[in-house]
């Protein structure tokens, strides 16, 4: 089997990939494929479990806490319905989104792909399928918004007694077995057992898909040189469409919000009727005047440092894809940038974990404010320019230098 490499464009002959083995990029020692031992059983056991442990963490109590002899018990399901009635709607969407909706969908679509039907269904519509489940696993948050909730009980810590209900510990259990589970889903091997691949001939390995005048489709990985995918039917470009100026307009377009996302106050603290604005440096100082350091560290390096460096590297990455000087470097960077873009969601998760739990009136509430808006909508746009760069482009100068 002949794959082109979605960082480099080279073509790679991987042959028959065994049980437990995986191939990489002997160019820029990007994961290709992987072929793990009983990878349908697993993927289906793991769906079943998430589901399982997903719905058992809705309803029951997730977090209970008390001061000065009034005490409330949430559910995420309570948390939901009161974010959406008396605050924003649009962050209880991204609230539902984020706990639910999206592992519902990853979870019914790999059943469905390890079904009997898969194999039965028609192109066009496994086109959908599969476009779908690739598009929505990288807004996976669970385990952000896992990390965003241990951060919320240390702050909760100096202002109430706190207790974990079996809520949290089933959702513990989800996020665990769901990201088990996205680790195992390979987009190639999904393909082959739908349909095989077509290898168009003559393949010149070790060499480059553009320069043999073929396409990738990003959707199933099939090499064409024909507008549309053999396989899946999608639209085929040998480079994403204007990678370099979206990328750069999404970027810029993060920066100008970011001034605002860090000016602004993002939440209001309520306590004895006493207000305490705090914008995200602010928390962080709190912090670690109270001795939180890890939990300060995090947030400082999670809000503020990860934002900054995102923007310098993919600035780097642009002037790399002119200059050619070390592609292979600029690769393993971008694949630093996949990685690490959702972790600056960690402080809006907290906020919103703070706003849909601490409601007792005038003793203790926690109130959004416009900043968490500015600062989410500026971590979507740094994710979005990520998406919109294309890696291949680092290497196109430097075959054609060659």
């Amino acid at each position: 089997m002949i794959l082109a490499c979605k960082h480099c464009d080279k073509l790679i002959n991987v042959g028959q990939i065994g049980r437990q083995q995986r191939a990489i990029c002997p160019i820029c020692h990007t994961h290709l494929v992987s072929c793990k031992s009983e990878q349908q059983q697993w993927l289906n056991a793991f769906s079943f479990a998430s589901l399982l442990f997903l719905f058992s963490s809705l309803y029951p109590p997730f977090i209970s806490f008390s001061q000065r002899g009034l005490s409330q018990q949430m559910s995420l399901w309570d948390a939901v319905f009161l974010l959406s009635d008396k605050y924003s709607t649009a962050l209880a969407l991204m609230f539902i989104f984020t706990i639910l909706i999206m592992p519902l969908i990853v979870c019914f679509l790999v059943l469905l792909t390890n079904s009997r039907l898969w194999n039965r269904l028609n192109p066009h519509n496994a086109r959908w399928i599969a476009k779908t489940l690739s598009y929505i696993m990288p807004l996976n948050l669970a385990d952000i918004f896992l990390v965003a909730v241990l951060v919320s009980t240390f702050k909760l810590m100096s202002y109430a007694e706190l207790s974990m209900g079996y809520g949290f510990w089933a959702y513990v259990l989800f996020v665990f077995c769901f990201v088990e589970l996205l680790t195992l889903i390979d987009a190639n091997t999904l393909w082959q057992r739908q349909q095989k691949q077509f290898e168009p001939k003559p393949l010149l390995c070790g060499k480059s898909a553009l320069s043999q005048s073929l396409k990738q489709c990003s959707v199933c990985g099939q090499l064409t040189s024909q507008s549309h995918c053999p396989r899946c039917y999608a639209k085929t470009h040998f480079r994403k469409p204007y990678a370099t100026s979206r990328a750069f307009a999404w970027m810029l377009t993060s920066l100008v919000l970011m001034l605002p996302a860090n000016m602004l106050p993002i939440m209001n603290t309520i306590n004895l009727g006493q207000n305490t604005f705090a914008t995200i440096f602010s928390g962080i100082v709190i912090m670690w005047q109270d001795g939180s350091y890890p939990i300060a560290i995090i947030i400082f390096v999670a809000s503020i440092c990860i934002p900054l460096f995102k923007a310098g590297a993919l600035f780097y990455l642009l002037f790399e894809a002119k200059m050619c000087n070390n592609p292979k470097r600029a690769s393993q960077l971008y694949r630093w940038l996949e990685w690490m873009g959702k972790w600056s969601m960690i402080d809006v998760f907290v906020v919103i974990i703070l706003v849909s739990l601490v409601q007792l009136g005038t003793v203790l509430t926690v109130e959004p404010q416009i900043g968490i808006v500015f600062f989410a909508v500026m971590v979507l746009c740094q994710m979005m320019a990520v998406h919109s760069f294309d890696p291949r482009i680092l290497w196109d100068k430097l075959e054609t230098n060659e």
